[in-house]
Order: C-alpha cells, then structure tokens, then sequence
C-alpha cells in the first residue's frame, strides 16, 4: 500500500487554513486572487524544482558551469513550466549587482511587493501566461497610503504554505487532486461573496445541466463566451471522461471580460493539468470584440455553452464583425444586451453545433427591438435559412448568486431533425428543486428529468410539450414558459358538505392513490367508513398518531425491507465491479464503465419495487457517485488507500474496547456535571440581574458567607452552606478529573487510530515531519528580538514548541512498541473490505433519505386531511356555543353583567 499520498480532503482542509489566514483583512471577493496566486507560485515552483533535479541528476557528469547552464535554459524544462530564479520558492539567488535575494519562502518584508515581482517573473518566462499574473494580481494593494496586507499576514500565508505539501503530482492521491482542490476553492469564495460570486462562478449543478444537454464528446471544440473560472469547460472535459471519452482530446476555448476572473480561470485550466486550454482563454469584451480567429474572422465551434451577465449594456460603434447579429441589434442601453449574447453564440456555432445557455425571462417576451430579432431567431430568418431554437426550459429561482429572480435555458442547435423544424420544447421545470438555506439547489433527479425529456423529446402533463410555430405565431412570438406548458398547481379541494358535517370525502382520498400505493398502504388501517365520506378510526385520537400509524404500518415497513433488499443484492456484484478499479490502466477496466453498468442495474431493480421513479433512482446513484467519485480515482491511482477509510470505522473495527471506555467516562463525566449543576442551583444565590451566576461566583459567595455567619456564631447556618460548598467542590473536582482522563484517552485512541491507519514507516515519516516543522519555527522564535511571534508572546510560543517538541520525540521513540500493541497496521485487504463497507453504507444512506421523503409525503397527504376535515362547522359552532356560556357565566359571577 502506498502511504503518505495528499488526499483530496487534506488538500481542502489545508486550503480552507490559507483562506482564514487572510480573512481578517479583507472580504473574501477582493483576496480570492491571493490564494489562487499563492497556490499557483508554489505548484509551479514545486514541479520545477522536481524538474531541476531530474536534469541535476541526469547530467551529473557535467562541470558546474555546463551544469548551470542546462539549469537555467528554459528549453531544458520541456512541459513543465520554467520558474526564474526570482520566482522560485526554495532557492534565493545573488543579482548581477552581488545583491542577495530570499526565496519566497524566507520573504520577511516588502512582501506584496517581492511577490508581485515574482509573479512577473514567471509570467515573462513562460508565454503562455502573457498578460495574465502581472496585471490582474496584486499583492501589494493599498488603501489609502497602507497596505491592504501586512508584511506579518503575508508571513504567516507564506509559512503556511511552507509547511504544506509538495505541490508534484506524484505526491498526489490521484493525477487531479489538485484540478479538484481549486474547483473546491472557487466554490469556497464564490459562497462567501455573495452576490459577487455570480461574477465568476454558476452553480455545478446548473453547469451540470447545461454540459448533459450538450453531451460534448471526443475530438469536439467547446467554447464558452463568457467563461468566468472556467467550470463550464472544466465539466465538459469531466464528463467526456465520464463516458468514456479522452478529457485531453477535447479543444477547450474561453473569453473573460475581468481582468482577475481570466486570470483565475488560466491558473484554473493550468492546475488541471490543461496548459493548451489556458492558451485558448483570451481577455476582452465578447460582445465587442470575440479574439478567438479563423481564417480572418471570429472562430467557429461543435458546442458553445455560457452563463452571461444578466442585462449588460454595449456600444455598437465598437462592436467587430456586426454579421455575428443578423436577427438584429438589441437596444445598447437599457440593460438589454442578453440576445446579442445569444446571437454571438448562433453565429459561434459550426455547421451542426449546438448550444445552451442560461438567459433572464426577460429575452422570452420583452417587444421592441428585441421581439423582432426573436421573431427571427424563431422562424429562422438567418445566413442559413432554418429555424434553430430546440428548446426553452424554465429552471427555478433563487438558483444562482445574488438574484433570487428565475432564469431560462436557451437551446439552440444548428442540425435540427427535421420532424422538429416547425417545432419547439417547452419544459417547465420551475417547481422540482431543494430549497436550501441561502439558495436553492437542482438535485440530481431533477437533472436527470430535464436531460431525459429533452433528449427524447418526452411530452408530460404541466412539465413539458412540443409546440407547433403556428402557435407561437399566434402568441405573437411571446415565449413565456407558462403560455405553453402551465404547471399551476391544482387548487385545494374544499369539499362544503365535509367541512359543514364533518367526515373526510372518499374520493378526495381516493384521488392520492398514486402515492400511498407506492408502499401498498390501505388508507384504511387509518380511516373508516363505506359511503361517501369516511372519518378517523377511533384509535386515531391526536394527528400525531398519523405518523406512528404509516410508520408502523406492515406494508410500509415491507417497503423499506424489498428496498434494502435490493440494493444488497445488487450490491453484490457492484462491488466486484469496483474491485476491477485498482490500478484500472493495467487492467483495462475504466470507471467510466462500471459507472455506466452500476446506474443502469440500480436503476432498472430500484423502479421495480415501485417506490421511487426512475429520475428519484438515479437521484440515489448520483448523489452517491457524486461522494465516492474522487474515493475511486485514487482506488485507480494508487490502489485501496488507507486514507479513504474514516477514522470512525478504524475505531468502530479495532478499537471498540477503547471506545467503550471513552463512552463510559463520558457517561459519568455527564452524570457528575448534572450533580454539580443542581448542586449550584439549590444554593440561594440571583447574582447580576439577567445573568445566570457562575460557579466561580457561586463558591465566593458561599466562602463570604461562611466566614461571616462564623464571625456571627451561626453554626447551623453556617454548617448548611459549607454543604453547598462541599458538594460544589466535590462534583467540580471529580468534573475535572473526568474531562482529563476523558482527554487523555481521546488522545490516545486518536494517536492509535493514526498508527493503525498509517503503519509503522509512515507514522515515522508523519512525526518527522513534525518535528522538522516544530524545530524550524523554534529556531525562528529564537531568533527573533520580537516580544512578540506570530501574535503571541515569545517567550510562550519558544516553551510550548519545545514541549511539542518532545511529545514528539516521545511518540517516535514508542511508535515500534506501540505498533505491537495494537497488532500492526491495516493489511491490504482489511484496507478494500472497510472502503467498500464505507461505499455500501453511503448508498445505503441514500437510499434510505430517498425512502423517507416518499415517506414524509404520505403522511403530510393524511394530515392535511385531518387540518382539513377533522372539525366540521358544526362542531365548531356547538364548541363555541358551550364556550360562551362558560364565559358569560363566568362574567356574571364576577358581576360584569347586570341583571
């Protein structure tokens, strides 16, 4: 087994640090390019130096200076990007002027400055980076006449990342961690912008949606107008290699308007290990002036795809190559410049291309200028002579950053079939999402629904239908979604004779059969009664009994048994599936296979059941591929990893004594703190008002008293609160005592779970590192004539190093013995038995979460029922009647009323 490889989450969590490194000093919107620049200096530092001593040792036999030479000629450096000497992180150099220069990584002031001339350095010395670091990333920014960042922030950032990983990908648990690490990050900041994170960044699940219904493919160029960071042509690569495709033999091209966002986006591109993408992002307004060329004028492509900004104005005196808008040009102010977008892509598009992209309701049905040029685009009055929009469909609000309003798909595809020439799909998929706390969210049913009915061409009622031009001629042009596919929910049955007699109307019951018959539940073992109105059994007394009653119910529960029945049998020949994924390059057996086997067998044995669709079935097979994905390209790189195991199923397999133990003390810890709380309440003490006393305050309160009632010969009083005080102490101290030993053994098991996790050679390897770590910090507070290091006092930061320190040395000293104690490391095949437990249960999970919500549905179905009908009118007025009259008596006796 192969130990010590970077791990996705590692990777993450290190980055997560780096962003609360800089938090403090800036909105996460303005520091995001710092990271990113921090992180590409170090990785293109790192794989040079990993180049630099592949070329030290192959030409060892040189003289030094023949040697320096090859060094520093960057056409040694082949791929790999050449990093001069003012950019390189581990070596510092002397000047032409016999001035020294740190490494970065020993930069102590001027930083933002030294940084910036690094990242020119790079930039000048590789060009495929002209014009992207220098001008678009500035460490050194100021407000006012300060820096934005101090040379200390800018230290700790630097030592941080020092203390990191070498960024190689040999260090990697699979080729494109680090591809997967970035994506991670700019998800990261686009949440913490806000609404500034829908300048750069759409949703995955949006950009999912829109890459399905393209399927780009092998051999393709996939453009993206208005690229951002870069996730739409990252996703479009990903999902060719998800079917099976090569995600290198795809031509990817990009324009970005902000300077920082395309700069973001190249780095983005690069760090996924696709320099010739980072080539193909070009810098400018598209609209304006598109850069990517052809034969003289603007490039052609098999897949356009885009988000761009909502209601954007332009200047039509500087737009180049005007014949891209030959449906017409759009006002220039106004903020509608969205249909020049959609015209710049049309006119992008290759003889039989396709594309998707989202736009504001707005385009749908606004007049004026922009109804005339969507008179065009519908009946095809174009260089080509054919209609051209596939498809519009209706996403839900509150989807992406900052806008709460609903957006659209526009599908517009250049080789129609001719059956649909005079057609075009309306799906009105507005109503099926997750709303979430800050957005809402597609899920992977609702991705699956959508790619499914526009593939096929599926017609469902209030989802989706294929309308005839003549139609749409008739509405004027006006493609509001809701015109043609209105998915208004039916409005709330009333039934008068129900609510005046009480009783629950049978046929209203009766008209919810598709959903309860999904768990084959009679409504009966809730509701009785033959005729046209039925009521609650009399053992149903309280709504709440609804729940326990379907929940208890035999034919629920059989439900539940048939499904995890399934999914363990199917289970047993998906793992053999995943047992083909090790070192899956050799063995010829490509992930993207097994996925394809795995989704159409579940999904074929979970619709049998009945209980779940079959977009709610690949819903189950998505989310779950979506958490175990990454878990499988390491299985495929490295082999069955320790590091995919979770450190509860390491306790729960082989320290389940040690757990118990733990589990006890905390049971007693919890026993002792419910003794000391009541201990402190019975003591008659209010302190401050509106604040609950501490016990600190308590025990001085009691003390006073004491010692004042003895002074006053008080001995009774005096013995019953000296009580107080002993019980207080007592409980305190056993309190204190417990969370120790508690601490103690947590520490312990977790020192366990590491060794047993990593063997003896890698938990070695680990505490080296940290104690070099420990050891190189120690010596710079020494150092240091500072009263202060790293924010805290000297003194206390150099004592509690050196007893890190020798914790350290302690564990290294121990680790042979230890290792014996808890009977070695993890084998091999322990190792695959727990990950694939960890998948099954993962799947598991899901399924179950699935189940529930059919489950919750149902119930909810039985409970409207019941707010609805439960009190008839009658009722209510008989139990108003009785009401009043107990009032009015009630007033009469009090003398309110006269006679």
């Amino acid at each position: 087994m192969i130990k010590n490889k970077i791990s996705l989450t590692q990777l993450e969590s290190f980055l997560d640090k780096s962003a609360v490194i800089l938090r403090g000093s800036m909105d996460s919107s303005e520091y995001k390019e710092f990271i990113f620049g921090m992180l590409f200096l170090k990785r293109m530092s790192d794989q040079f130096d990993k180049k630099r001593e592949e070329l030290m040792k192959k030409n060892s036999h040189l003289s030094k200076e023949e040697l320096n030479e090859i060094l520093e000629d960057k056409n040694s450096y082949g791929d790999t990007f050449f990093v001069p000497k003012r950019a390189r992180w581990n070596i510092g150099f002397t000047d032409k002027e016999s001035v020294f220069h740190s490494a970065i990584k020993d930069y102590k002031q001027n930083i933002g400055e030294e940084l910036n001339k690094a990242l020119a350095a790079i930039e000048e010395s590789n060009d495929i980076l002209e014009g992207i670091l220098k001008s678009n990333i500035n460490f050194n920014k100021t407000t006012g006449k300060n820096q934005k960042i101090k040379d200390s922030v800018w230290k700790d950032l630097i030592d941080h990342f020092n203390s990191g990983p070498i960024l190689i990908n040999e260090n990697f648990e699979f080729p494109d961690l680090l591809g997967a690490a970035y994506e991670y990050l700019i998800k990261y900041f686009a949440d913490s912008a806000g609404k500034k994170g829908g300048e750069f960044y759409t949703p995955n699940e949006v950009v999912r949606l829109l890459v399905q219904i393209l399927k780009p493919k092998e051999g393709m160029e996939v453009y993206d107008p208005c690229v951002g960071s870069g996730g739409m042509l990252i996703q479009s690569a990903q999902y060719i290699e998800e079917q099976g495709g090569d995600p290198h033999r795809v031509a990817l091209f990009g324009q970005e308007k902000a300077g920082t966002v395309w700069a973001i986006c190249a780095m983005n591109m690069i760090l996924h290990n696709n320099s010739d993408a980072a080539a193909n992002i070009e810098h400018g307004d598209t609209i304006i002036n598109p850069l990517h060329k052809h034969n003289g004028t603007y490039r052609k492509f098999h897949r356009v795809i885009a988000n761009p900004p909502f209601s954007q104005n332009y200047n039509r005196s500087e737009v180049k190559f005007e014949q891209r808008f030959s449906y017409g040009f759009a006002p220039e102010t106004g903020k509608k410049a969205d249909l020049m977008f959609v015209q710049h892509m049309i006119a992008s598009l290759k003889d039989k291309g396709v594309m998707a992209t989202i736009m504001p309701h707005g385009v749908l049905f606004r007049g004026g200028r922009e109804k005339l040029i969507r008179e065009k685009l519908i009946e095809g009055i174009h260089d080509e002579g054919e209609t051209v929009i596939e498809a519009i469909i209706g996403l839900p609000q509150g989807l992406f950053y900052g806008t709460g309003i609903p957006a659209c798909i526009i599908v517009v595809n250049k080789n129609k079939p001719d059956e649909l020439k005079e057609k075009i799909l309306f799906i009105n998929a507005d109503a099926e999402f997750a709303e979430e706390k800050n957005q809402n969210k597609l899920r992977p049913e609702d991705i699956e629904k959508i790619d499914y009915v526009f593939t096929n061409k599926k017609e469902y009622d209030k989802y989706s239908r294929l309308v005839d031009l003549k139609e749409i001629r008739k509405n004027e042009y006006n493609l509001n979604i809701r015109r043609y596919v209105d998915n208004t929910p039916e409005s709330e049955p009333e039934n008068v004779k129900a609510h005046l007699n009480g009783g629950i109307p049978k046929l209203e019951v009766e008209g919810f059969k598709a959903e309860y018959i999904k768990f084959n539940f009679e409504y009966p073992v809730l509701l009785s009664g033959s005729s046209e109105f039925l009521k609650y059994r009399d053992d149903i007394s309280e709504k709440d009994l609804i729940k326990e009653k379907i929940e208890d119910d035999a034919s629920v529960k059989e439900s539940f048994t048939k499904m995890s029945d399934v999914i363990e049998k199917w289970w047993k020949y998906a793992k053999d599936d995943f047992s083909k994924i090790e070192l899956s390059k050799e063995n010829g057996h490509k992930i993207s296979d097994i996925r394809k086997e795995l989704l159409h067998s579940m999904k074929k044995d979970l619709v049998k059941v009945g209980v779940l669709d079959n977009f709610q079935s690949a819903g189950v097979f998505v989310n779950w591929w979506n958490n175990i994905k990454y878990d499988l390209k390491t299985i495929s790189s490295v082999g069955w990893s320790e590091s995919l195991i979770l450190d509860e199923m390491i306790v729960k397999e082989f320290f389940s004594f040690e757990q118990e133990e733990m589990d006890k003390t905390e049971s007693k810890l919890a026993e002792q703190e419910s003794l000391l709380s009541e201990s402190l309440e019975e003591v008659d003490y209010e302190g401050e008002e509106d604040k609950k006393p501490t016990k600190s305050e308590i025990t001085k309160y009691l003390k006073t008293e004491i010692k004042e009632l003895k002074s006053l010969g008080k001995e009774k009083d005096m013995k019953e609160l000296k009580g107080q005080l002993d019980a207080i102490e007592k409980y305190d101290k056993e309190v204190k005592t417990l969370k120790k030993e508690l601490n103690t053994k947590q520490k312990e098991l977790e020192h366990k779970v590491l060794l047993k996790r990593l063997g003896s050679e890698g938990s070695k390897h680990h505490f080296d590192n940290l104690k070099e770590l420990a050891s190189k910090e120690l010596t710079e507070a020494e150092a240091s004539s500072e009263d202060k290091f790293k924010g805290k006092k000297r003194t206390t930061v150099i004592n509690a190093l050196k007893k890190d320190i020798t914790i350290i040395e302690n564990k290294l000293a121990d680790i042979d013995d230890f290792m014996n104690s808890i009977g070695g490391m993890i084998e091999s095949e322990e190792c695959k038995l727990l990950i694939l437990r960890k998948h099954f249960d993962l799947i598991n999970n899901e399924l179950n979460r699935y189940l529930n919500n059919e489950k919750r549905t149902l119930i909810a179905i039985f409970e409207n029922f019941w707010d609805k009908y439960k009190v008839s009118s009658k009722e209510l007025e008989k139990i108003k009647t009785i009401t009043k009259k107990e009032i009015d008596s009630y007033l009469n006796k009090l003398g309110y009323y006269n006679d």
